[in-house]
């Protein structure tokens, strides 16, 4: 399947790899599947499928903050038919703000790998803000 983007032109993706958001993303719940398009590792592309200006840049929170943590509640696995902690991916959106990199570790994607569908969450954790500085991103030979 092709897909138009306005930051990559027009790419070639698996049908199979698209991730459903069922509940759309905050701000974009009209934009329902999206792909996960590799960049710099550890940095990925979430894209919209069917809008080509709507992309986020998204990391593994674990690899930016080791010590990051979080409980994915009962109803979520449910919600996203997480049978196995192993088919669940993590991601959290990045952003720059005043030539800052920042993380929203308080609103993680939890992502069902097998099923490819996912949600953004909120966390009830005052540990984790919207907005956390990156001091350094880890090469993929780190």
């Amino acid at each position: 399947m092709k897909i138009n983007t306005t930051r990559f032109g027009e790419i070639e993706i698996e049908e199979g790899k698209i991730i459903e958001f069922p509940l759309g993303i905050p701000g974009f719940a009209h934009l329902k599947r999206y792909i996960l398009l590799d960049y710099k590792d550890p940095i990925k592309w979430l894209h919209a499928v069917d809008d080509p200006d709507i992309a986020f840049i998204v990391a593994e929170p674990f690899v930016l903050f080791p010590d990051y943590s979080l409980t994915i509640e009962d109803d979520i696995e449910e919600f996203l038919e997480i049978k196995d902690a192993l088919d669940t991916a993590i991601l959290v959106i990045l952003n720059v703000t005043e030539g800052q990199l920042n993380a929203n570790l308080k609103a993680p994607i939890v992502v069902n790998t097998s099923k490819f569908k996912a949600m953004q969450i909120i966390l009830d954790d005052d540990r984790y803000s919207f907005r956390v500085p990156v001091s350094s991103i880890p090469s993929a030979n780190d």
